[in-house]
């Protein structure tokens, strides 16, 4: 496939997935109507990627790569992700808010099954498993910070993972809520990127995303 349409289809696909995702809420919420809601596109956008990379993997035009990690190799991504959610707590408690956000009715099991897996798994094999491998052919491009490098694929499919975020806003969450919301979600997504294309392994970025929803539930719980 040329260059320029394998990035074309990978951005135009992404936010096909994204608006499919929600015909699936529709249809789970029709024959499951206590199913709690973002589960439905939470499957719709798993089920889809999931077939867009094997499919475009079985036809060699990206190549995704998913193995096993150590410890070691760990701290430094969770540690990180960490960090970051701290600050937004931090930010949070300090940027004025209208005290709207996002009601989650579900129990602590549901919360660990449907935020921290499903919705982890899920929103990464479409951004990273998905566009940032379709988005390959400019890897040479990007910004170097100190030692460290993020490539143009690491940052678009960051960015445009925090972008999705605005649909909380159809959720009836605050502007500013939301704003919070997006701006974290560019930067965790480039953090899991990054260790994705670091280490060629898909695992770190599930990982960085699922340490942050988990993070984000502990503190939620006791703050």
């Amino acid at each position: 496939m040329n260059r320029s349409l394998k990035i074309f289809f990978g951005i135009i696909i992404t936010f096909i997935v994204l608006a499919l995702s929600s015909g699936f809420e529709m249809a789970i919420k029709s024959i499951v109507e206590s199913v709690p809601m973002g589960v439905g596109s939470q499957v719709g956008i798993l089920v889809i990627s999931i077939l867009l990379i094997f499919l475009f993997s079985k036809i060699r035009i990206i190549e995704f790569n998913i193995g096993k990690v150590n410890l070691k190799q760990l701290i430094h991504p969770i540690g990180l992700t960490v960090f970051l959610l701290i600050i937004r707590q931090l930010i949070s408690t300090i940027v004025e808010n209208d005290g709207t956000q996002v009601a989650v009715s579900m129990s602590i099991l549901q919360k660990l099954i449907f935020i921290v897996v499903l919705a982890s798994l899920s929103e990464e094999l479409l951004f990273r498993g998905f566009l940032q491998n379709m988005l390959s052919p400019i890897k040479s491009f990007g910004i170097k910070l100190s030692n460290t490098r993020l490539s143009l694929p690491v940052l678009i499919s960051g960015v445009l993972f925090g972008l999705m975020h605005f649909v909380l806003l159809g959720t009836g969450a605050s502007f500013n809520y939301v704003i919070q919301i997006v701006i974290f979600g560019m930067f965790l997504g480039m953090i899991a990127g990054y260790f994705q294309e670091k280490h060629n392994n898909f695992t770190f970025a599930f990982i960085v995303h699922m340490s942050a929803n988990l993070s984000g539930l502990i503190f939620s719980m006791v703050l």
